[in-house]
C-alpha cells in the first residue's frame, strides 16, 4: 500500500498551493478504516478531500466535501460526493486523478445551477438521507396516480401503504397468504412541487404548512383524518420531478411522546377552542414527526427494459401445460410484467421433474399448476391474479366453455399431440378465435419451436393425422428412456432455457404489438450438444432453413398453411 501512497502524494505536492496537506489517520472522514489515507486540497473556494481505503487499487476512490453543512446536488449526508470514476487498478494515480476531475465538474456544474433539479429528480435519495433508521414505509401505489385514499398494515418494524384496501388485501394474500391483520386508513398527498431538503418536514406543525402549500387537497385529507385522533398516521407524500419521475415518501405522524423528539406546540391546550372544534392545523401541530425510509414494492419494474409497462400488467395469458417448459414460461412471462396468468395442467410434480421444473423437490406429490400458481404469486405478489387449474384442458373447457374467452393469448406447453390438437379444433370454432402460441422441443431438446397463430391459422397444418411434424429440425441415435412409455428424453436445464426464453421472447413480443402475424421460430443447439446425442441435423431442415451455425443460434420461417 505504501509505493501508490508515495506516488499519490507526489502527484497532490505537484498541485503546488492548492494541494493542503495529508489527512491525519485518527480524522473522522478515514472512518476508523485501517489502511485507508486522505489529501486535502481546495479547489473552486471549497475544501475537499480524496480518500482511498485499505482495498485500493482495487476500489474506487471516493472525494468528500470538508466542512460544509448545507446541502448540496449529488452530494450525501456524509458529504461525499456522488460520482462515476472508474475503478483504474493498473494506476494508481490515473484512479484518483480521474475523481479528482470529475468532483471539480460537478461542482462547476452546481455552481453553474446546471444541477439545480437534482433535489427533485432524487427527491427519494435525499429524503432517506436523515430517515430514522429504526423503522421503514414499503409502498405500493399505481403509476401516474392522483390524490387517494390508502391503508397499511404495519408489523412494528415496516408500514406498508397501499392505494386500496383492495390492493393491500391482494398482495398480502400474495405474498404471505393470508389477509393483513391491522388494516387502516390513511392518505396519499399529492405535492404540486417537491421540497428541498431543507425545506423537509420535522414536525407536525411543518408538515400542516408543506401541504397547505404545496397541495390542492391535501389538508382536507389530513384534516379528516386528524379529527379521528390516531395515536399514529402514517402519510404518504407524493409528486413528480421535472423529467415526470414520480416520487413515493412517507412520513409517521404520532402522540407518543419520544424524549430525543420533543413535541412542538404542546402548550396549545384543548380549553382554547369549543370541544371537537380544535382546527386541524392545531391537531398536526400536536403530533411528532418522523421522516422515514422508504422502499417502492415495484421497485423492480424499473430494471424492465419495457418502456410502457402498465400494457403488459393489463393482459391475460393463459399457459396449458405447466411441465418443464411451460413452468419456465410461466415465470419468465410473469417476471416480465404480465399481469394475470391462468395455468392448466393436470398432473402432479414427480422426482423425476425436479432437475428441469420451475418446481423443486419441496413440491414434490402436489398439483403442478396449483404449486407453481402459488410460488408465483409470492415471488411476484404485485401481480394482479394467477388462477390454476389442476385439469385437462378438455375437462376444464367442459365444465367451463368460456374459460378461455377473455384471455390475450393461450400458451400450449403441453408436449401432447392430442392436447394441442384439441386446443387447435377449439380455437377454430365460431366465437372461439384468440390468438395462440405452440411451445415444444425435439428429441434431447437439440431443437426448440415457438410458433404464433393468429385467428384462422391452423397448428394441426403442421402434423399428418397422428400428431407426426410435417419437418423436424434433428434426429437422434440415442434412444429415449424406458420410463413413461419413451415419451419423453434426457435433456437438462441449459437446453430447457433455450426453449423458455424462445417462447417467452415471441409471447412477449406479441403482447407488446411488435409481432402481429403469425411466426415460427426455432432455436438449435451447438454442435458439441448436437454431438453428445449422437445427433444430426435432417437434409429437409438443411435445405429449408440452411446449415445452423456450429455455436447454435435462432431460425424462422412461415408456418404450414393448410
Amino acid at each position: 500500500m505504501t509505493e501508490p501512497h508515495d506516488a499519490i502524494d507526489a502527484w497532490f505536492r505537484g498541485l503546488g498551493r492548492h494541494y493542503l496537506g495529508r489527512v491525519r489517520p485518527d480524522d473522522p472522514i478515514l472512518r476508523g478504516d485501517a489502511g485507508s489515507a486522505g489529501w486535502r486540497l481546495r479547489t473552486l473556494g471549497l475544501e475537499i478531500v480524496v480518500v482511498v481505503d485499505r482495498h485500493f487499487p482495487y476500489s474506487k476512490p471516493t472525494v468528500h466535501l470538508a466542512g460544509e453543512t448545507e446541502r448540496m446536488p449529488h452530494v450525501e449526508r456524509d458529504g461525499k460526493l456522488c460520482l462515476r470514476n472508474p475503478e483504474v487498478p493498473s494506476d494508481p494515480v490515473m484512479a484518483v486523478a480521474s475523481a479528482l476531475g470529475e468532483a471539480r465538474q460537478l461542482l462547476r456544474d452546481v455552481a453553474a445551477g446546471g444541477e439545480r433539479d437534482d433535489f427533485e429528480e432524487d427527491f427519494g435519495l435525499y429524503w432517506a438521507q436523515d430517515a430514522v433508521a429504526d423503522h421503514a414505509a414499503a409502498i405500493l401505489l399505481p403509476p401516474g396516480h392522483g390524490t387517494a385514499s390508502a391503508s397499511w398494515t404495519g408489523n412494528g418494524v415496516t408500514t406498508y401503504v397501499f392505494a386500496s384496501g383492495g390492493e393491500a388485501r391482494r398482495w398480502w394474500r400474495h405474498r404471505h397468504g393470508a389477509d393483513p391483520v391491522h388494516l387502516r386508513r390513511t392518505a396519499t398527498i399529492e405535492l404540486t412541487t417537491l421540497p428541498r431538503p431543507d425545506r423537509y418536514p420535522t414536525s407536525g406543525a411543518e408538515l400542516w404548512s408543506l401541504v397547505e402549500q404545496r397541495s390542492d387537497t391535501g389538508c382536507e385529507m389530513l384534516g379528516e383524518l386528524l379529527l379521528q385522533m390516531p395515536k399514529a398516521l402514517p402519510l404518504v407524500l407524493t409528486g413528480a420531478a421535472p423529467s415526470g419521475r414520480r416520487h413515493a415518501v412517507a412520513v409517521m405522524l404520532s402522540r407518543t411522546p419520544d424524549p430525543k423528539r420533543p413535541t412542538v406546540h404542546r402548550k396549545v391546550m384543548e380549553r382554547d377552542y369549543p370541544r371537537g372544534q380544535v382546527p386541524a392545523s392545531v391537531l398536526c401541530s400536536r403530533y411528532d414527526l418522523r421522516r422515514l425510509r422508504c422502499q417502492a414494492l415495484d421497485a423492480a419494474n424499473t430494471r424492465l427494459p419495457y418502456a410502457k409497462l402498465d400494457i403488459l400488467t393489463g393482459k391475460r395469458v393463459g399457459i396449458i401445460g405447466c411441465g418443464a417448459l411451460g413452468s419456465g414460461v410461466a415465470r419468465l412471462i410473469a417476471k416480465s410484467g404480465v399481469g394475470h396468468l391462468v395455468l392448466v395442467d393436470p398432473e402432479t410434480l414427480g422426482w423425476e421433474n425436479i432437475r428441469r421444473h420451475q418446481l423443486g423437490a419441496g413440491d414434490v406429490h402436489r398439483a403442478k399448476a396449483s404449486a407453481l400458481a402459488r410460488t408465483l404469486v409470492r415471488e411476484n405478489p404485485d401481480i394482479g391474479s394467477i388462477k390454476a387449474f389442476d385439469t385437462t384442458l378438455q375437462a376444464l373447457l367442459a365444465s367451463n366453455p368460456t374459460a378461455l374467452a377473455d384471455l390475450d393469448l393461450v400458451i400450449a406447453c403441453t408436449g401432447s399431440w392430442a392436447a394441442n390438437a384439441f386446443l387447435d379444433h377449439h380455437l377454430s370454432s365460431p366465437g372461439n378465435g384468440i390468438p395462440a402460441m405452440y411451445g415444444w422441443m425435439e428429441a434431447h431438446a437439440l431443437a426448440s419451436h415457438a410458433a404464433l397463430l393468429m385467428p384462422g391459422t391452423s397448428f394441426a397444418a403442421g402434423y399428418d393425422a397422428a400428431g407426426n411434424a410435417r419437418m423436424v429440425a434433428s434426429k437422434s441415435k440415442k434412444p429415449p428412456p424406458v420410463e413413461c412409455g419413451a415419451l419423453t428424453s434426457p435433456f437438462g436445464a441449459i437446453e430447457l432455457a433455450q426453449a423458455e426464453a424462445l417462447t417467452s421472447r415471441l409471447a412477449l413480443d406479441f403482447l407488446r404489438g411488435r409481432q402481429t402475424e403469425s411466426a415460427w421460430r426455432s432455436w438449435l443447439v451447438d454442435a458439441s450438444t448436437l454431438d453428445d446425442a449422437e445427433g444430426s441435423w435432417t437434409l429437409m431442415w438443411l435445405a429449408t432453413r440452411g446449415t445452423p451455425d456450429p455455436l447454435g443460434g435462432m431460425a424462422a420461417g412461415p408456418w404450414w398453411q393448410a
